[in-house]
């Protein structure tokens, strides 16, 4: 029988030290929520390293960790063991539950299925058995979260249904984006060799986000073009197949540094083929930064219409694009647009439907 107390259990295998993840970052933002809206009596994040809990989430009276092993079996093994002990949820920040099942009720969380739909990932070794995994989860779930309505729609179209209890919730904005002047921002700039006005593009640089389009056009533009987060073996990729573009690569970003890197660039350029929600563009309207994003129709409902838009096989439209930009006038209605867009995610408040779900199980549904 469960506490009248209400415990929850969440994956938080995401946080990974000296890296931020935009999984990791919405687990952030939910956690923080959770807490402060002092539903539950006791978090408790399941984690692989105590040095990767971001430091807003440390030394809370409510929040509590639990370590398991690294390995795929055992941590899996790991969490399912945790679930019996008289927890009132559990969440999961991936579109999979954990793979011994759990034994209380279940959140998780479908932010994209590109790799199981997108035609690069196809021919992945672990295919067969993450299809199975979606399957089961949206059949034993009690509620599933999806961080758009275009996912909710392929998943159905990729699955049959999508879930007994689909709900679309965007995540919420690190109110942090928001702070300017905190801190000295040129030197931050300088630690990483940019100088304000570059364009930006921010990514772990897999195929479907399709850096070639930008890659083609770097030598033409006048401004430079910075690429953050794309891993050395994906830089790899890219630089053989665009081997004389000017592009500067920064692989890792301090957290605490990633709004001044944003609040440098003249935009934000996204031209993804595919995406589940798209955080930087949302994250760039937030530092008052215009975005440029592809004309796919996910990155045009979650950004609302308020970013310009591109054809993602098209180079000369997103010369366009950035060009319109140059226009001062152009430049400041967009960063307007952005802000009335973005508000309502900022901070605690962009949470608020997540916690009345959850809220909603915690009461028994």
């Amino acid at each position: 029988m469960k506490s009248s107390s209400p415990r929850v259990l969440i994956d938080a295998r995401e946080f990974i030290h000296g890296r931020s993840t935009g999984i990791g970052r919405v687990l952030d933002g939910l956690i923080d929520a959770l807490s402060e809206a002092r539903i539950a009596e006791e978090i408790v994040l399941v984690i692989t390293s105590v040095e990767a809990v971001p430091r807003k989430l440390r030394n809370r009276d409510d929040i509590k960790t639990q370590s398991i092993p690294s390995s795929f079996l055992k941590s899996e093994k790991a969490i399912s063991e945790l679930s019996k002990q008289d927890f009132s949820l559990f969440i999961s920040p991936y579109p999979k539950l954990p793979l011994f099942g759990t034994h209380c009720q279940a959140i998780h969380t479908i932010h994209d299925i590109l790799d199981l739909t997108h035609p690069v990932y196809r021919k992945r070794f672990r295919i067969v058995l993450d299809r199975f995994r979606l399957k089961m989860a949206l059949k034993r779930a009690f509620l599933t979260w999806y961080d758009s309505t275009w996912s909710m729609e392929e998943t159905r179209k990729f699955v049959g249904f999508a879930g007994k209890n689909p709900r679309v919730r965007y995540p919420g904005l690190d109110e942090k984006l928001k702070e300017k002047g905190q801190r000295d921002e040129g030197h931050i700039l300088g630690k990483y060799g940019l100088q304000p006005g570059y364009i930006l593009a921010i990514g772990n640089g897999l195929p479907h986000k399709n850096l070639g389009i930008l890659l083609k056009i770097a030598d033409e533009h006048s401004r430079p073009f910075v690429f953050v987060g794309v891993s050395r073996k994906n830089q790899q990729f890219w630089k053989s197949r665009y081997p004389t573009s000017r592009i500067k690569w920064i692989e890792h970003v301090d957290e605490e540094d990633m709004s001044v890197i944003m609040r440098g660039s003249f935009c934000l350029a996204q031209p993804s083929t595919a995406e589940g929600y798209g955080y930087p563009p949302l994250e760039a309207m937030t530092c008052r930064v215009p975005a440029v994003v592809s004309n796919v129709p996910v990155l045009i409902e979650t950004t609302g219409g308020n970013a310009l838009l591109a054809d993602p096989g098209n180079q000369q439209e997103w010369m366009k694009a950035f060009e319109a930009l140059e226009d001062k006038n152009t430049y400041q209605n967009q960063i307007e647009k952005g802000l009335k867009w973005v508000d309502p995610l900022v901070g605690r408040k962009g949470w608020k439907k997540h916690i009345s779900d959850i809220a909603e199980l915690l009461r028994g549904g």
